[in-house]
């Protein structure tokens, strides 16, 4: 994202206010689940794993279990689906022969800088997106990247992956796609919501440094449940992405002046999210839906796409995530939350009831709502399929 597009969102969204959630607000993905199956009145038994992270035993109401949620699966994702979504190189290959727009890219491990550095810009490309090959949340993410900070974000991008268990540190140097980037979050083979990403920003007033900025800005967040759990960080890459824009933390932006901090576009990191499902062109929600159907046995995922505006009719997948987090669909900054949580149980249950010939708990709309929902979902996966073997022959 570039100011520029910053500015389109802003003044083209019709929402004035920001929406406010209360502290005590439950953004655990697990959790959120088992909220949701509370209020349906699903039987389940949650359970606290070794590793920290929660888990749900879905189960019938005769006391049977299902399956097992837990983070980062998906009962109803495939494990290949799942493994091949979790390796960015892989998702590319497979939406590219399903005749998707997606980025194009090169893998290396982090000892190749030079080699990588070189051919990134061989073909005279100003900039280009580092990221490690198989990690989530935005973690080591550089975007639009120019060839003399290269060697800077490579370093940063291998001391994020130097803190994991990885024995190897496989590094993806990425095309760079203009524009910016929205969230499509599918459950169950529907599309729940599109959202805008929104890296972290401050706007000018004339008179105060950005440094200042970030400080009021920190401390409107805290007047947010959501936002409040994610303070703008000072750190050694918002002074690096200044310092590429000509700025400083001194610089005073100009009265009603955007200015971005970071390039990439992660709410962890001082970011906002904005709701745009009914703003969006047929074009990215059918990219969206598309993009999961190609990687097989998928049914959950947040698709991360980039465009150039809201009626954009050739946007572009960037990655995949096979365990998407709910909360951004649900605690938006702007515009109306959505349910994911509510419409996975009722999806699931609904589909293991008729499997299974038990009556579900969701009401005869609701039935055949999720009904038509699965037979769409699945003919699109086939048409997926069929678009990747007929690739698969033509080489």
């Amino acid at each position: 994202m570039k100011s520029k597009d910053l500015l389109y969102v802003y003044e083209t969204i019709p929402y004035q206010q920001k929406n406010i959630y209360p502290s005590d607000l439950n953004t655990n993905t697990i959790l959120q689940v088992d909220d949701a199956m509370k209020k349906y009145g699903f039987e389940n038994k949650v359970k606290k794993l070794k590793t920290g992270h929660f888990a749900i035993d879905m189960k019938r109401e005769d006391g049977s279990r299902i399956a097992t949620l837990k983070n980062p699966i998906y009962p109803t994702n495939s494990q290949a689906g799942r493994k091949i979504a979790i390796d960015k190189y892989k998702t590319e290959n497979f939406l590219s022969k399903a005749g998707l727009r997606t980025t194009k890219s090169k893998v290396y491990t982090s000892d190749e800088m030079d080699r990588a550095r070189n051919e990134a810009y061989s073909s005279g490309a100003e900039g280009v997106v580092i990221k490690p090959l198989d990690m989530s949340l935005g973690k080591g993410v550089f975007v639009n990247v120019a060839e003399d900070d290269f060697d800077f974000y490579w370093k940063e991008c291998t001391a994020v992956m130097a803190k994991t268990s990885r024995e190897t540190y496989h590094i993806m140097v990425q095309e760079f796609m203009e524009g910016f980037e929205v969230r499509a979050t599918i459950i169950e083979g529907n599309l729940i919501s599109v959202v805008a990403r929104v890296p972290a920003f401050v706007k000018g007033d004339g008179a105060k440094s950005i440094d200042v900025l970030i400080d009021e800005k920190n401390e409107s967040r805290k007047e947010c449940g959501y936002l409040s759990k994610h303070q703008i960080k000072k750190s050694d890459s918002v002074k690096t992405f200044l310092k590429n824009s000509g700025l400083t933390l001194d610089s005073i932006p100009e009265k009603d002046e955007y200015i971005l901090l970071i390039s990439v576009s992660n709410t962890s990191l001082g970011g906002e999210v904005i709701e745009i499902t009914e703003l969006v062109s047929k074009e990215i929600k059918e990219l969206a839906l598309n993009a999961l159907a190609a990687l097989p046995g998928m049914y959950c995922g947040g698709i991360d796409i980039m465009v150039r505006n809201f009626d954009d009719t050739e946007p572009g997948v960037i990655e995949i995530n096979p365990f998407p987090v709910l909360s951004l669909t649900m605690f938006p900054t702007y515009g109306q939350p959505a349910k994911p949580a509510d419409y996975f149980v009722n999806a699931f249950y609904t589909k293991d009831a008729l499997i299974n010939g038990y009556q579900s708990k969701a009401d005869s709309d609701g039935v055949d709502k999720y009904v038509r929902n699965y037979m769409r979902y699945h003919d699109r996966q086939q048409r997926m399929y069929l678009n990747q073997f007929a690739t698969n022959n033509q080489q």
